[in-house]
């Protein structure tokens, strides 16, 4: 009787030991088959705020002599580095991403000229340490009006830099005056939003800084003196227009839709969505873009996430 019980818990313990397996293989496909959370994936900083990172790409990467994983920049992000496609984060699931997928981007940036400032990119990757630079895409793109509201380097984008009321505006003169804060750090060619009595809401170029508590803008729309004035100087805005040359460098299986572009030319925030099978690390190349040439826009920013 004492063998049989005995047989008998050696098996019940057997199966038991069975099932309590077969349900942790069966969690852990579960775990990695689920598609990922794409819906939720959140934007991640690929490219921190700064001016371009050379005069033009091939100043940046000279491929006659760069071009492979040694070569890549060794920078952060927050130096305008190369950013990691992750293929997992334990701590969420669904911030875990496959190398083998679709990234969007979008950029934003500061217009310091005029309105619809411009930049040039290139858009590059690599695979794992000794992968070749894979040189995916060439571009260029314009700044919109569509205002970043929390801009990387922190706080409300529209006064970023500066941010005043109650100013005195002389509309003889174009001049507004402030006596608290002032306008410590607005330089010549910035863009400010102007709001007050007497003048016609809208962004206007700053021409003159004569003193920290008194700046000269061009082409304001006024009928009068005011005391109320809304000056925000530096806006940051997205870009609203992207486009690409015919030189897309990097198909996938012979689609030539493995580099799209969304709603530019919309007014509106247009972002690329661009093919990343196989490469674990992408960059995004700026240029022509030092803030103070031409209509250059400055301070570029990148954002990505899953497609």
């Amino acid at each position: 009787m004492k063998t049989r019980i005995g047989r008998i818990a050696i098996v019940t313990v057997a199966w038991l030991a069975i099932a309590i397996l077969a349900l942790v293989v069966w969690q852990t496909h579960r775990a990695q088959a689920e598609p990922l959370d794409t819906y939720h994936s959140s934007w991640h900083l690929v490219r921190e705020s700064a001016d371009e990172d050379g005069a033009t790409f091939a100043a940046v990467y000279d491929l006659t002599t760069e071009g492979n994983f040694a070569s890549k920049d060794s920078n952060s992000v927050a130096a305008g580095g190369p950013f990691r496609i992750v293929s997992m984060r334990p701590s969420s699931r669904a911030e875990g991403y496959s190398p083998g997928s679709k990234w969007k981007l979008a950029f934003s940036g500061k217009n310091y000229n005029n309105v619809d400032d411009t930049f040039s990119f290139n858009v590059i990757g690599w695979s794992k340490t000794n992968g070749l630079q894979q040189n995916i895409l060439e571009g260029a793109g314009v700044l919109g009006t569509q205002a970043v509201v929390v801009y990387p380097d922190g706080g409300d984008a529209l006064g970023e830099l500066v941010s005043e009321t109650a100013v005195t505006y002389t509309h003889g003169s174009l001049t507004f005056t402030v006596t608290n804060e002032g306008f410590d750090g607005a330089v010549a060619g910035m863009l400010a939003y102007v709001t007050g009595t007497n003048i016609t809401n809208g962004y206007y170029q700053v021409t003159t800084v004569t003193d920290t508590n008194n700046t000269i803008m061009s082409g304001i729309s006024s009928t009068d003196n005011n005391t109320d004035s809304t000056v925000q100087i530096n806006p940051a805005f997205w870009a609203d227009t992207l486009t690409i040359d015919e030189k897309t460098k990097y198909p996938r299986d012979g689609d030539a839709n493995n580099v799209q572009v969304y709603n530019s030319g919309a007014d509106e925030v247009a972002f690329l969505v661009v093919e990343t099978t196989g490469l674990e690390w992408i960059q995004v190349v700026i240029y022509d873009a030092d803030a103070a040439t031409g209509e250059q826009a400055g301070a570029i920013s990148v954002y990505g996430r899953r497609f």
